[in-house]
C-alpha cells in the first residue's frame, strides 16, 4: 500500500500541507482548507488581496494612508497582511 499524494510527512492538523513539487491541484486544495480553518479572515485576504488603509482627501479622492497616519484598526488590518 503506497502513501497518498503528499503523505511523505504524514498528516498534521497543526502544520500546513507539505508541497513536494508534484500534484499541485491536490496540495492547493489542502492548503486552501488549512488556511480557512486556521483563520477565515486571512483566507479572504489571500483570495481578495490585502486591505490597504485609505483616506479621503479634501477634494474627495481616496489615497493610501502613510504609515504614520495608521490608527489601531489599520494596524490590525496590516497584521493580517503579514
Amino acid at each position: 500500500m503506497s502513501a497518498s499524494h503528499g503523505m511523505l510527512e504524514g498528516q498534521s492538523i497543526t502544520r500546513p500541507p507539505y508541497f513536494n513539487g508534484q500534484h499541485y491541484s491536490w496540495w492547493k486544495n489542502r492548503m486552501e482548507n488549512y488556511i480557512q480553518v486556521e483563520d477565515y479572515e486571512l483566507w479572504m485576504l489571500v483570495k481578495n488581496g490585502p486591505l490597504i488603509p485609505i483616506k479621503v482627501t479634501e477634494n474627495g479622492t481616496e489615497v493610501c494612508k502613510e504609515p504614520n497616519e495608521f490608527d489601531v484598526d489599520d494596524f490590525k488590518k496590516m497584521e493580517k497582511k503579514c
